[in-house]
């Protein structure tokens, strides 16, 4: 105990060590205050409504722990060590201090692990070691109360067995040591009242602010239906939504990354801003009107009359699908995906009984969706003989369009030995055409009550099953777009390029396209030394 007390306490003892220590503590509580005052509404989500809460609760309970200890040893020179402290735990006040303590242990421990995730959610490796932070996140707490019990344990079994250590850990009733702590315990009672005066105050501030931005600087925004909700300036239109409890759709969390959020401006827009340039990218690639705007990013500062564009249930229906990670707010990548479909599907099943058909077809997937996985993908869907799959989930951007054009290649191996195995039952050897695209995507879980599967959002799917569809015309087994082949080495400018239109793209794609096995070979082949 002596030793651990000598690596884990002394260097907070030392002049530095306290000056660094309490201006954490007076900037943490100063800081929780204000994100409590600068806050609009308190309408949030889940975790950061704990984060917040948890926030302001730690200053009220750290000030009875280290206040008290802190003014008995530099105003009364009273020596606290860890048994000592333990001893007031344990056998001085065990119904109160002790549980007190445990829940400032978890209390500071939550907040922290909420903040760290808020930070690092956002990571590309974070997912990939998210199980083993979770582990740590749970063990280390649990291992710290095991070490407070073990040791208060045995504190008090001295000191009911050896009454001179008991009486050297507590001071005499009515000494001058005694005075001494009673007089700091009603300092510290003091300075918790003066604390929750100024939570208590920071409520009242926000009360004032709000009733006199709303009296003197208030902005009327109109709904459908003649409902109109007055906020202060500075509200954007989706906060002013939610804080009057009005439905109104909004996946990206208010980044201005979608347009579920749009609204139409049916009166005030000529005293509106002009849009900043994340909106106006956003209403230009869904080719909006000008008086449509972005919810999330349309902070007026007159009065408007707006009408949201998306209709939003109340309630969803029991076990109905939903996107996760888009209600959250979603995970933004660079992927690849691979679009791999099978030629002459239809021949395949013509004239064979139904189950000889599903034992071809059962083999064909199984194909493709092993040189899937074994090369770090994973298969999102599966219509009829189509298949759609992401690379790029766990892992970097340059290695997703690596294993997309490496599991290319093996689908391409894969089947041909699967033409050789199933030569009696087939006319001719199998066929696919395979797409490959690289780009942005929404990533996240697809959920009902009974299973999970991860899908992604975007264009670059779509593209991918479109470059598909081009290997019929220009007949050839692979078409990559120039996005993904430059994704996978610094230099592929060798390789011989076109455009091909595609359908819902103003400017062509430009492709590679891959007739012969060996082209493909060659290209992976030639990364191996990179």
């Amino acid at each position: 105990m002596l030793a651990a007390s000598a690596i884990l306490l002394a260097p907070w003892q030392t002049y530095f060590g306290l000056l660094a220590l309490y201006i954490s503590f007076l900037v943490h509580g100063l800081l929780g205050l204000y994100a409590l005052y600068r806050r609009r509404h308190l309408r949030l989500p889940a975790g950061e409504a704990w984060q917040l809460a948890l926030g302001l609760t730690i200053p009220l309970l750290l000030i009875l722990h280290a206040g008290a200890i802190r003014l008995g040893g530099s105003i009364y020179g009273q020596e606290l060590g860890y048994e000592r402290i333990l001893y007031n735990f344990w056998v001085v006040s065990p119904d109160i201090a002790l549980p007190r303590q445990l829940l400032l242990l978890l209390i500071v421990w939550i907040h922290g692990c909420i903040g760290l995730r808020a930070w690092l959610r956002t990571k590309p490796w974070y997912h990939r070691i998210a199980g083993v932070l979770a582990a740590l996140a749970t063990l280390v707490p649990a291992l710290a109360i095991l070490g407070i019990v073990n040791a208060g344990l045995d504190i008090r079994d001295a000191a009911l067995h050896d009454p001179a250590y008991r009486a050297s850990l507590a001071p005499s009733p009515g000494s001058q040591e005694a005075q001494n702590a009673a007089t700091a315990d009603r300092i510290i009672d003091g300075i918790t009242i003066f604390y929750l005066g100024l939570v208590i105050g920071t409520f009242g501030l926000r009360a004032a602010r709000d009733w006199h931005a709303k009296r003197f600087h208030a902005i009327h925004i109109t709904y459908p239906g003649h409902r109109v909700v007055s906020v202060p300036s500075g509200f954007s239109v989706l906060e002013a939504s939610r804080w009057a409890d009005i439905p109104h759709a909004s996946v990206c969390g208010g980044r201005g990354r979608c347009s579920t959020c749009k609204v139409r401006i049916v009166q005030g827009a000529q005293a509106l801003k002009a849009p900043g340039p994340v909106e106006r990218l956003t209403l230009r690639r869904i080719g909006a009107p000008p008086p449509v705007r972005l919810a999330c990013q349309l902070r007026p500062s007159a009065d408007i009359s707006v009408e949201p564009l998306v209709p939003i249930g109340e309630d969803s229906a029991s076990g109905a699908a939903r996107f996760e990670a888009a209600v959250e707010g979603g995970r933004e990548l660079e992927i690849a995906a691979m679009f791999v479909d099978l030629r002459g599907s239809t021949s395949l099943a013509t004239d064979r009984l139904p189950y000889d058909a599903l034992f071809l077809f059962d083999r064909y997937i199984q194909a493709v969706t092993g040189a899937i996985r074994r090369n770090k993908g994973h298969a999102t869907s599966i219509a009829g003989d189509g298949v759609m799959s992401v690379f790029g989930v766990d892992g970097t951007a340059a290695l997703a369009a690596r294993n997309a054009f490496q599991a290319a290649l093996d689908v391409w191996s894969g089947l041909e030995v699967l033409s050789e195995q199933l030569a009696g039952e087939l006319e001719a050897p199998l066929r696919v055409g395979i797409g490959i695209h690289f780009g942005m995507a929404v990533v996240g879980l697809v959920s009902t009550s009974e299973s999970q599967s991860l899908q992604f959002l975007g264009d670059t799917g779509n593209i991918a099953a479109k470059l598909e569809a081009q290997s019929k015309h220009l007949d050839c087994t692979l078409v990559a777009s120039v996005a993904a082949l430059n994704s996978i080495g610094p230099d592929m400018t060798h390789i011989a390029t076109s455009a091909v239109a595609i359908a819902g793209t103003t400017d062509p794609v430009k492709v590679a396209v891959f007739r012969h096995k060996s082209e493909l070979e060659r290209i992976l082949s030639s990364l191996q030394d990179i």
